[in-house]
């Protein structure tokens, strides 16, 4: 069985393409003619290949660097071999997923896993609903009443679009994920198995109280607002308000198996790691 290719890289990258899209330095004079085949890891990249320092310990293994070009600090700078270019920069990692993103850019590029262009004829799309054009549906979604989507976004198979949801453009939702009582900005990329706009069910210790007492559980009558640009992980859950909203600002990034509770507010472009629980408040 041949191997197959994932993640087809750019059609021709050079040295120069590289330092024009991640601003980094080089020694002046220095050959930027090179194509990148590749990349890799510190310890494994071999000639062709970009890498980057990936930890302030491996430092004094800048000497047996096999790569073409490697990201650093300007401090470690003058320990790579003249074989491989300096590409200095205050942020390694920074400057070595800008390149990635170069180098592959069909790994950035949302696209349905069916390989479906429109409406697939077995998704079931609400008559009341509304898609604007260039809405990509794969098989097996459902879409309810009056839910909105907008034009370049991609719904992954089996994935469930409740009444009313807005979902804005460009964005990816992810198979099997399930989005109710949401309103969802441009831009934004639930990974599969997200679920949206589920009512919170842990009340803790006065959840015990409450169940021995035969007090109903409260419904949870707001919404989760989703800003632009907003990645989410895998089997993430954002539990819908109980009475006012479920904030996530524009630009975060939430890992995979976190759990967003009810009436929680995220500010602009934080990072919130897998897994984490996040309770009802700011952040």
């Amino acid at each position: 069985m041949s191997e197959p290719v994932l993640f087809p890289r750019a059609a021709r990258t050079s040295l120069a393409d590289i330092v024009a899209c991640t601003g980094a330095a080089v020694v002046g004079g220095a050959d930027l003619s090179a194509v990148i085949s590749g990349v890799a890891s510190f310890d494994e990249a071999e000639p062709g290949e970009l890498t980057f320092l990936d930890s302030p310990e491996n430092a004094v293994l800048l000497e047996t660097s096999r790569a073409t070009a490697c990201f650093v600090t300007p401090g470690d700078a003058p320990r790579l071999p003249k074989s491989t270019l300096a590409l200095v920069i205050d942020a390694p990692s920074r400057g070595f997923a800008l390149a990635m993103r170069r180098l592959f850019p069909q790994s950035i590029r949302p696209k349905s896993l069916f390989g479906t262009a429109g409406i697939n004829p077995g998704a079931s799309i609400h008559p009341e609903a509304r898609l604007e054009q260039d809405v990509i549906v794969d098989p097996g979604v459902i879409v309810g009443p009056r839910a909105e989507i907008g034009s370049g976004s991609i719904v992954g198979a089996n994935s469930v679009i409740g009444s009313d949801v807005r979902i804005g453009r460009d964005c990816l939702i992810g198979p099997h994920a399930t989005i109710t009582h949401a309103l969802i900005g441009d831009r934004v990329i639930l990974r599969p198995g997200v679920r949206i706009g589920q009512p919170s069910v842990d009340f803790g210790h006065a959840g015990i109280a409450m169940a021995s007492h035969g007090l109903p559980s409260a419904p949870g009558i707001g919404r989760v607002i989703i800003q632009d640009g907003v990645e989410i992980g895998a089997n993430s859950t954002i539990d819908r308000g109980a009475v006012g909203d479920t904030v996530i600002g524009e630009e975060t990034r939430i890992g995979n198996l976190v759990r967003i509770e009810a009436n929680a507010r995220i500010g602009r472009h934080c990072v919130i790691p897998a897994p984490a629980d996040v309770s009802g408040a700011r952040a």
